[in-house]
């Protein structure tokens, strides 16, 4: 295809941006677990474009998330955010605030995580900041783990029920930050008390309400199928510990059976997302818009699950850093599409400004944004994305990392030493390369690339 010449006008659509938290690569479908049931993801797969290869920029829950809103890399704020240990700046401009300049009436349901999480605080009283953040209406939600500290709205519903104390000590008996251990337990809530059943029910209720005249922006935000792994019974109860498969890797038969159990109640929390985002789906189509509405999928990082024997996020691996994007807009971007150009999260704020009407160029509501727009490739109007993508985890720490991202290649730049695998031949990387004297050129090309992503993300001075 050619390549494009000149920006495109996009019809201004509403924006329904769904996203959940540490939702693994390959649980995006059947591919890894046979029985998983996600009809409302294979739906956005079928009439929309999967964005295959996309990587996160950080693999933790507060830095992806400050990506999304401001677009930049968290490390271009404080370099400490890169280890979930950081408050987001107030200064720097958002996604958001650009919207509600273009028209947009926008609204936050759900998980927002701007806040540094081992202190005791209540989301109502943060709901101004979150305002000024560029949402209209706000419901902001804690997340489980945090729901030991914070007070938000979910909270307040479950003290209303007489069910947060129990709740709280069940989370704290499976919460490592109070010395707990992960039990691996369905949760005693109902499913419309628990915390996705709670977002879901209040997105469907905003688009329901709403009835302005301007094209609106709602990020429903989901807390799972991060852990604690305690899907509702109902949901726990689909998925066989003993069909689930064994780790890659993992031979010792405890293990694998710890694994196996972790990955059904995993599954479970995937597929009650999938149930409300089903929900939402068939609201649009109620109301007539799935036609006028773009609705993007994506996650923050993903779970390693039991690959190298390790649990939830924070390595370089695939199953922590790949984060697919399901796209779906209705006669604009061609359905049934897998698209395998490697993409960053920093691309996600700049492919909603394009849809907006508001430029390729993100920079120009973003200043130092490192974004890229992706919808001309998705549309098919560019044959090519980045030939690779960048990533960073606890830069300041022994145990920090950054890396870049081929499609069949990956270089990581490494406290403990470096690290090059070969994705094709090696998939769940087992095998470094670094020192095979015939990847010396491709290792000295890829360490070229990550200076160039550090050169193309000036830090904003706000360490």
């Amino acid at each position: 295809m050619p390549a494009a010449t000149s920006p495109i006008a996009y019809p201004r659509p509403n924006i329904l941006l769904i996203t959940d938290d540490q939702h693994r690569w390959d649980f995006f479908d059947d591919r890894f677990v046979p029985s998983l049931r996600t009809p409302a993801l294979d739906r956005l797969r079928r009439e929309g474009a999967v964005l295959a290869n996309t990587v996160t920029n950080c693999p933790i829950c507060i830095p992806t998330r400050f990506t999304w809103v401001h677009g930049l890399y968290a490390s271009q704020a404080a370099a400490s955010l890169t280890a979930n240990r950081h408050d987001w700046p107030t200064d720097l401009p958002t996604m958001p605030q650009a919207l509600q300049r273009a028209g947009y009436h926008t609204a936050l349901v759900g998980k927002l995580h701007s806040r540094e999480g081992l202190r005791a605080i209540d989301l109502l009283d943060e709901e101004p900041v979150t305002r000024a953040r560029g949402f209209h209406d706000v419901c902001e939600v804690s997340g489980k783990e945090l729901a030991a500290w914070y007070d938000c709205r979910w909270t307040a519903h479950l003290r209303a029920i007489g069910a947060l104390e129990r709740y709280r000590a069940e989370v704290r008996e499976s919460c490592w930050a109070f010395g707990g251990t992960e039990r691996g337990v369905p949760t005693f809530l109902a499913e419309a008390d628990s915390v996705d059943g709670f977002i879901g029910a209040h997105a469907r209720q905003w688009l329901a309400d709403y009835d302005g005249q301007e094209p609106f922006f709602l990020h429903a935000s989901f807390c799972g199928p991060h852990n604690p792994y305690d899907p509702v019974r109902a949901y726990a109860e689909l998925y066989d510990p003993a069909a689930m498969p064994a780790p890659p890797g993992v031979t010792d038969p405890a293990a694998i059976r710890h694994w196996q159990r972790m990955t059904a109640l995993y599954c479970g929390l995937i597929t009650q997302i999938d149930t409300e985002t089903g929900r939402l789906l068939d609201l649009l189509d109620a109301r007539g818009w799935a036609a006028n509405t773009l609705v993007v999928f994506a996650t923050d990082h993903g779970d390693m699950m039991g690959h190298h024997n390790r649990g939830t996020k924070g390595p370089p691996y695939d199953t922590s850093i790949r984060t697919p994007y399901l796209l779906r807009w209705p006669g604009v971007i061609p359905a049934g599409r897998t698209l395998e150009e490697m993409v960053e999260a920093v691309d996600l704020p700049a492919t909603l400004l394009h849809a907006a009407g508001l430029g390729d160029d993100p920079r120009a509501h973003l200043p130092q944004s490192p974004g890229r727009s992706v919808l001309d490739y998705a549309v098919g109007r560019r044959a090519a994305h980045r030939p690779w993508a960048f990533s960073e985890f606890c830069v300041q720490e022994a145990h920090g990392w950054r890396l870049v991202r081929e499609r069949d290649w990956k270089y990581v730049r490494h406290a403990d030493g470096d690290l090059l695998f070969d994705l094709r031949e090696d998939p769940w990387e087992f095998v470094n390369r670094i020192d095979d004297p015939t990847q010396a050129p491709r290792v000295s090309r890829m360490r070229g690339q990550l200076i160039d992503a550090l050169a193309a993300a000036p830090d904003r001075g706000n360490a």
